[in-house]
């Protein structure tokens, strides 16, 4: 895939943005807050139609303005067209291709590279399981229609359960879950088994090092192995007293855990800072590498600033690695860093202040 050519009109701090793209590699420099991850963000959500920062639709429109617009001419192999999204500040946003709505909208070959990403590896459960969540919902359609189902039953039985309602019906909702998250945590199990070296390469490379990194699907209060539907089944029964004390539902795969372990100890815990960064670009190099293997098509790569994070010999590693013939967009606050990492290789150069975005040498 390739972006041609992007227009943004109020998008966050960006009241107006016309580019277009003669190179595959894309740098954006300027300071800090001057809207370079707010560039990425709506590439992004062009692509994969959300926000990589979770944003509501109110928050991404500029101050002021009643509607934000995003266009982008795209070109996949032989194939060129438009997709379009308007987002208002009340209602759904409105997504077009060639000038039609389109009424079942595909993601689109796209990862990106954040300096929040190392919360995947030291934040709370929920962040591995949104990674994990995300990815597989964007290779595999289908996960995300369990996904969504799953989270609708777990909030109605929760609600049944804050209620003291019926334990008919809160027993029904109780099966219905468990068949909904037996295919979700099925799937996330077969994943990770495909995931997991691909992620323990990039490490390797990465470090430079050859040291033990292990990644366990821990779920709570049942053993998968036993079988995921029965392992369910079981943990139902045993929390369902506390439960009804609690009202919330105790079980199921909104609580599960995905350990990351370094050295043998939990690399949120113990991990250097160092080693959690590369960790998370080890996961998203893993994600590059699996969608890639899924579209067998080159990936569009944004990347947030995240070589700053990095000494000269990694930096110029992950350079190789994301380069590979993928279209690149890269943000920085170091021109320098950047001309040094693309030697003789053609790049589109511009600069940004205060929203404003202009060529550059």
């Amino acid at each position: 895939m390739y972006l041609e050519e992007v227009e943004f009109i109020n998008w966050r701090n960006l009241e107006k943005v016309e580019l277009s793209f003669p190179e595959k590699t894309l740098v954006l420099a300027g300071d800090n807050a001057q809207g370079k991850t707010n560039f990425l963000e709506a590439l992004f959500l062009l692509a994969r139609g959300t926000s990589p920062r979770r944003a509501k639709d109110e928050e991404m429109i500029r101050w002021g303005e009643e509607f934000s617009y995003l266009r982008a001419q795209i070109r996949e192999e032989n194939l060129h067209f438009t997709r379009e999204v308007v987002i208002k500040k009340e209602g759904k946003k409105e997504w077009k291709r060639d000038g039609k709505r389109e009424t079942r909208r595909t993601s689109l070959p796209l990862v990106g590279y954040f300096p929040q990403d190392r919360e995947i590896v030291e934040g709370p459960p929920q962040k591995r399981r949104d990674f994990l969540d995300e990815v597989i919902s964007f290779i595999y359609p289908s996960y995300n229609q369990w996904l969504r189902e799953y989270e609708k039953l777990l909030s109605r039985r929760n609600f049944l359960l804050r209620e003291r309602s019926s334990g008919e019906f809160v027993e029904i909702y109780g099966e219905n879950l468990i068949n909904c998250g037996t295919k979700v945590v099925e799937t996330r199990i077969r994943y990770l088994h495909r995931f997991v070296p691909c992620f323990q390469s990039f490490y390797q490379e990465l470090s430079g090092e050859d040291v033990s990194l292990q990644v366990f699907y821990r779920p709570l209060g049942y053993r998968w192995e036993e079988g995921v539907e029965e392992g369910l089944r079981r943990a139902k029964k045993r929390v369902r007293e506390e439960e009804k004390e609690r009202g919330v539902t105790l079980f199921g795969p909104h609580r599960d855990e995905i350990v990351l372990l370094l050295r043998d100890r939990e690399a949120r815990n113990f991990a250097s800072q160092g080693e959690k960064k590369r960790l998370a670009i080890s996961l998203r190099l893993a994600e590059t590498s699996m969608v890639e293997s899924f579209y067998r098509k080159e990936v569009v790569i944004l990347v947030d600033d995240v070589f700053s994070e990095l000494d000269k010999k990694r930096r110029a590693l992950l350079w190789q690695k994301i380069k590979n013939g993928s279209q690149v967009f890269l943000t920085t606050t170091e021109e320098e860093e950047v001309k040094e990492l693309r030697g003789s290789s053609p790049l589109s150069f511009f600069r940004i202040e205060g929203g404003r975005i202009e060529k550059g040498e």
